[in-house]
């Protein structure tokens, strides 16, 4: 388990004074960094290796989002590893340790030499995995809808400055792209996010927006008609999570 306590700055919140949803994220990402520098085996191994852990797939579930100066704890925990996935369960609390928003990611190992996914056996890293909060988690793949034409918005160019050390679009880019595509009268309490293929410099990302009863969702398209990512915006009945 890793965890960051922050407190909530003018530039990671909103017009309404609340944390932006990509910013969320980003502290999320960060914290999983973080944690994963800390487990040394784990680390060791995938350089040795030369395995990258890439993410693929991403839910957040929103009980209230925090606003500007609240501190928040952070934290995240490997719970299990399966086939070519490794699976995380984060969490963003208030100073008063009421559960704000809980988040279930998978990652898959990825072999940088054959440049393909690997199984892993997560014996051989010694990670030592915590038990994870309660959460409904939802399949990892987003199905677009077919046979209805979505709304089409203007496109965003991936610059230097949205890139990650190795190279790829962040993930709280994606978010916020796919939540600036979404009408401001929609409100939602879930998000979920799957990968595709990484975005890199000078690619255009062509978002189309698929409106549904309680359910939008975001195909993030390539030039090419290719996804780069698939967000699904919801309204969820938020059962079955764990508080303190």
């Amino acid at each position: 388990m890793y965890q960051m306590d922050s407190e909530l700055s003018f530039t990671r919140c909103g017009a309404d004074g609340k944390l932006k949803i990509h910013e969320a994220v980003a502290m999320m990402m960060d914290c999983c960094q973080f944690q994963e520098y800390q487990e040394a085996g784990l680390c060791s191994y995938l350089r040795e290796k030369q395995i990258a852990v890439f993410l693929s797939g991403i839910q957040i579930d929103i009980l209230r989002m925090p606003e500007f100066r609240e501190k928040v704890t952070t934290t995240v925990k490997i719970y299990g590893c399966k086939s070519i996935y490794g699976l995380r369960r984060m969490t963003m609390r208030d100073d008063s340790g009421r559960l704000c928003l809980i988040s279930n990611a998978t990652g898959a190992f990825f072999d940088l030499n054959e440049k393909k996914a690997l199984k892993v056996d997560p014996e051989v890293f010694g990670v030592n995995f915590d038990e994870a909060e309660n959460m409904e988690c939802l399949p990892r793949k987003i199905a677009v809808p077919a046979g209805v034409c979505g709304e089409t918005v203007p496109a965003f160019v991936v610059k230097p400055s949205d890139l990650d050390p190795n190279g790829h679009l962040t993930t709280p880019v994606y978010f916020a792209i796919a939540s600036n595509a979404l009408g401001e009268i929609f409100h939602y309490n879930r998000v979920r996010m799957e990968y595709k293929q990484q975005a890199g410099t000078g690619n255009y990302i062509l978002p189309v927006v698929y409106y549904g009863e309680n359910r939008a969702v975001v195909d993030m398209k390539s030039g090419n008609g290719i996804s780069y990512a698939v967000a699904e915006f919801s309204v969820a009945e938020l059962s079955g999570i764990a508080d303190e």
